[in-house]
């Protein structure tokens, strides 16, 4: 199993462009100083969220996400 963090920008219904997207794997670095890293680079609204990965067990399971906060400015 691998431990993300991600962000994932909230974008407007109808906006054409992919949201931004940043990954951080825990194995670099900790939960709080990946956050605060993703504050300091991702421009608001975005969600960040805590993605637990399995691809790569055997046998394969599906993902789980927990969200950890909604920033909105």
């Amino acid at each position: 199993m691998r431990i993300y963090v991600e962000a994932i920008e909230i974008t407007r219904e109808g906006e054409a462009e992919e949201p931004d997207f940043m990954r951080i794997d825990l194995d670099d670095m900790g939960e709080n100083e990946a956050i605060m890293l993703i504050k300091s680079l991702m421009t608001p609204p975005y969600l960040i969220q805590k993605h637990f990965c399995y691809h790569d067990e055997d046998p394969k399971k599906p993902c789980r996400i927990e969200v950890l906060e909604v920033v909105e400015r």
